[in-house]
């Protein structure tokens, strides 16, 4: 009896861990976007999977405000593709995921202030556990090896980022960024700008 708590208590207990791990490596994130310590950012985000995830829903919006009469779908996507490459190549560095994840905005690209403090609400003070616990409640896992963050978790779903972590190995890697309306409005605008 005593051997099968003892084995319960240990699998709760790596449940827990596992559970709480990629918030733990939220938090490490926005520790290091804070430093702006870019070696922990680039351990900490596989920029492959980020240009991927930025391309399908930039290049999805892009195309819907085009007039694609007689062109197939293949041939408009690589037209798309071709347009946006420079304004994914401007979010896809570890100076361009600091600035977009510091305060929500393209301050790099536009060079606008953003707000003041940082946009994660993760944070070990009492303030900031109520942030925590509806950021942990709203998140949504994908298998054992993926999780989908909403930040901040106290805006309305159009204007929240939802930040995806992807387990490989040991680590939880950001694989992906899905964009609030109005930021992907304002790249779709630069898009359509550097056709012109």
């Amino acid at each position: 009896m005593r051997w099968t708590l003892r084995i319960s208590f240990l699998l709760f207990l790596a449940w827990a861990i596992f559970m709480v791990s990629p918030f733990v490596a939220l938090y490490d994130m926005s520790k290091a976007i804070e430093a702006r310590d870019m070696d922990r950012i680039t351990e900490r985000v596989n920029f492959n999977a980020l240009r991927v995830s930025l391309a399908r829903q930039i290049l999805g919006e892009y195309l819907k405000t085009q007039d694609l009469d007689g062109l197939g779908q293949q041939a408009a996507t690589q037209a798309g593709t071709a347009v946006l490459n420079p304004v994914l190549e401007e979010l896809i560095t570890p100076q361009a995921v600091i600035y977009l994840l510091d305060d929500g905005q393209l301050q790099q690209a536009t060079g606008t202030q953003g707000r003041n403090g940082s946009f994660f609400p993760l944070g070990f003070d009492t303030a900031s556990l109520g942030k925590a616990w509806r950021t942990f409640i709203m998140s949504e896992t994908q298998g054992f090896r993926a999780i989908t963050i909403p930040l901040p978790a106290d805006e309305p779903r159009d204007k929240q980022f939802k930040i995806t972590l992807r387990l490989r190995g040991t680590t939880w890697r950001l694989t992906g960024i899905d964009l609030p309306e109005p930021l992907k409005d304002e790249l779709i605008k630069r898009a359509a700008a550097a056709t012109k």
